[in-house]
């Protein structure tokens, strides 16, 4: 009789997963409590004999459903909880059922502190939801190879918080916004051009510990990481805007759409943006061609109508800056 064909029985100790771990981890975390191999684990679960398991282990492309109930017998837990849990379990059930089932590609170290309270000391590698920052319980940022304490910036914190509001609200263009925004933020943050943003996050990075646990083995190396922490907040603010088809419709005009009409467009994604940035300007030099290369622009003007919109006289007052109006 083959493994996967044997009864099988609850294990002495039968660990829960973290809440979206890598399956690979987990069932390696499972066979070492248990004092087994996770290849063990693996020939009991599926119907194949060269069944390879390493941490990372997660597509289970040759893996079959029978794996959700015989995985709940071994650990004592509800084929429910166990497709809750581990979102590899999803997958494998999608390719027998034809549903779509999104790959999140994001991973992550799950807080040491949090972990430590389930009575884990090792790393556990999980999938990262795309609005999962920091732990909010023990003010750790977790996207990134080091945890770095960030509890002392609330900012962070209430960032999270709108963050999750506005995944909620537009998942279909959240993927898309997060690249865009994110480009935006670090084009700004390298050019130096938007001085009452920079004074922000500068003063962020100063406020940043200088080292933290780093998980460089595990999660691969954000050479960017602290500046991605000091402009979250100003992230979330313009993914916000970004990901809301009311204003996504802006970037894509009509081509029968005036340069008039087009400016006038640009405009109020650039009075909005600075209201709910709270800064005076996000605009300079806006009769030169340096102000076709600003990254919220360029943004807006999808077409690619730069030259056009920056040199035609025409109706150029719909890009004027009103805080340089008296």
């Amino acid at each position: 009789m083959e493994p996967w064909d044997a009864p099988v029985r609850l294990l002495p100790l039968p660990l829960p997963p973290v809440h979206g771990e890598v399956f690979g981890w987990y069932l390696h975390r499972l066979a070492a409590a248990n004092n087994v191999t996770a290849g063990q684990l693996a020939k009991t679960l599926t119907p194949f004999k060269n069944a390879q398991v390493s941490k990372r282990t997660d597509t289970l492309w040759r893996w079959t459903p029978m794996v959700l109930p015989r995985l709940s017998t071994l650990t004592g837990l509800t084929p429910e909880t166990l497709r809750m849990l581990l979102p590899a379990i999803a997958r494998v059930e999608a390719r027998t059922t034809g549903e779509v089932v999104r790959y999140r590609r994001d991973l992550y170290i799950a807080c040491s502190h949090c972990m430590h309270r389930r009575g884990i000391t090792r790393p556990v590698l999980a999938h990262r939801p795309a609005d999962l920052q920091l732990c909010r319980r023990h003010g750790i940022w977790v996207d990134g190879n080091r945890h770095y304490r960030v509890g002392h910036l609330p900012e962070l914190g209430t960032a999270e918080h709108r963050h999750r509001r506005i995944a909620r609200r537009f998942p279909d263009t959240l993927e898309a916004a997060t690249t865009e925004a994110q480009h935006l933020v670090r084009s700004w943050l390298l050019n130096k051009k938007q001085p009452h943003l920079l004074s922000r996050w500068n003063d962020r990075l100063a406020q940043l510990p200088p080292k933290e646990a780093i998980y460089g083995n595990i999660i691969r190396r954000r050479v960017d990481e602290r500046e991605y922490i000091a402009t979250y907040p100003e992230f979330v603010t313009l993914l916000g805007i970004l990901a809301d088809p009311a204003w996504r419709v802006l970037r894509n005009p009509d081509r029968r759409t005036s340069l008039s009409q087009h400016r006038r467009a640009i405009d109020s994604v650039y009075t909005e943006a600075e209201h709910r940035l709270n800064v005076p300007t996000l605009r300079e030099k806006l009769r030169s061609h340096a102000f076709s290369n600003d990254p919220l622009f360029r943004w807006t003007n999808s077409l690619g109508r730069s030259l056009m919109l920056v040199t035609t006289p025409d109706d150029y007052d719909a890009l004027r800056d009103e805080s340089h109006q008296n």
